[in-house]
C-alpha cells in the first residue's frame, strides 16, 4: 500500500517535531524520570511502504534523547514496525493501531525493559491531544510545553518539506514569532519560530526557517504571543475560547502585527487538526 502524500508528510512531522519532546518526558516527568535513569538503547520505528519504509531511531543514553532520521547503522536493540505509514500515523493520533505484532513480541521479549519504558513515554505525548484528560498541574505544565515545543517545530519542518500550507508565508523579511507563558523576564515555557526569505541561484524566492527553544535574546519579536500563564496558554490550545475571545479575556495578547499574528494562527490550527484527527 502506498502512503499519501499527506500520510508522509504527516508521519515526517511526528519523526522530525513530536518525537524530540520526548526528551522533555523523560527530564521533567518524574515517574517517567526514575524509569529512564542509567538507561541505554536505541529504539527504531519503521513504517512500511511501497514508495520506501519511512524509518526514524531514538538514541537513548540516560535522560538524554537524540532524534535521527533513517536506519540505524548496526542493528537497534528493539524496532516497532507498522504494515503501513497511515496505521503508525493512527497509533500516534492516539487512535485503535499499535505496532504490527511480531514487532511488538520480538521486542517484547529482547528488551522488555527498554520497549515498556518507550511505550510509557509514548504515551505521555498523548498529552498533547485536544481529548487528554488533565489530571494535575504538572500534566498541565507538560501539555503546554510539549505542545509549543511541537508546534513551533512543526512548523518549520512543514516549511522545509515544501508544505504548501505555509511555504509561501515564510517568504517574508528574517522575522522572529514568540511564544512565551507567564513571566517574561523568566517564562514558565518560551520558544520561537525564525523566518526570513532567501533567493536561489535562478532568482526563486524562498522562505527559510528555523524553531528554537527559549525566549530570542538578538532582536525584538515581530511578533510575540504572551500567554498569561499555564491555564491561560491551556485555554488557546484547546480552543476553550476563540482566539479573539481569548485575547479579550486575557489569555493570550498578541504584541506586534496583528495580520501576521492571526496568519500563523491559522497555520497552526491546520497543523494541529492534521496531527491530532483520524
Amino acid at each position: 500500500m502506498k502512503a499519501t502524500e499527506q500520510d508522509i508528510l504527516v508521519a515526517k512531522l511526528f519523526y522530525i517535531a513530536a518525537f524530540p519532546v520526548l526528551k522533555v518526558v523523560i527530564q521533567e516527568d518524574e515517574a517517567i524520570r526514575k524509569k529512564w535513569e542509567n538507561v541505554k538503547g536505541v529504539v527504531q520505528f519503521r513504517a512500511k511502504d511501497e514508495g520506501g519504509d519511512l524509518v526514524c531511531h531514538l538514541i537513548f543514553d540516560n535522560l538524554d534523547l537524540k532524534v535521527v532520521q533513517g536506519e540505524y547503522a548496526e542493528k537497534p536493540d528493539i524496532e516497532f514496525t507498522f504494515s503501513s505509514v497511515k496505521k503508525m500515523n493512527i497509533m500516534f493520533k492516539g487512535g485503535p493501531a499499535v505496532p504490527d505484532i511480531g514487532s511488538l513480541l520480538k521486542s517484547l521479549a529482547s528488551n522488555p525493559s527498554l520497549t515498556l519504558n518507550t511505550l510509557m513515554a509514548l504515551m505521555k505525548l498523548k498529552l498533547m491531544l485536544p481529548t487528554a484528560k488533565l489530571k494535575n498541574d504538572t500534566q498541565k505544565y507538560l501539555k503546554v510545553k510539549l505542545s509549543l515545543y511541537m508546534i513551533t517545530t512543526a512548523l518549520s519542518t512543514a516549511n522545509k518539506l515544501g508544505w504548501e500550507g505555509i511555504s509561501r508565508w515564510t517568504i517574508q523579511p528574517d522575522r522572529i514569532y514568540q511564544f512565551a507563558v507567564g513571566d517574561l523576564e523568566n517564562p514558565t515555557v518560551a520558544c520561537y519560530l525564525r523566518v526570513k526569505a532567501g533567493t536561489k541561484p535562478d532568482g526563486t524566492r524562498f522562505g527559510n526557517s528555523k524553531a528554537g527553544r527559549g525566549m530570542y535574546e538578538r532582536k525584538s519579536p515581530f511578533v510575540l504571543f504572551h500567554f498569561r500563564d499555564i491555564d491561560g496558554a491551556l485555554n488557546v490550545l484547546l480552543k476553550k475560547y476563540g482566539f479573539v475571545e481569548s485575547a479579550e479575556r486575557g489569555d493570550v495578547q498578541v504584541i506586534g502585527s496583528p495580520e501576521y499574528g492571526a496568519q500563523l494562527n491559522d497555520i497552526m490550527a491546520i497543523l494541529q487538526d492534521m496531527l491530532t484527527k483520524i
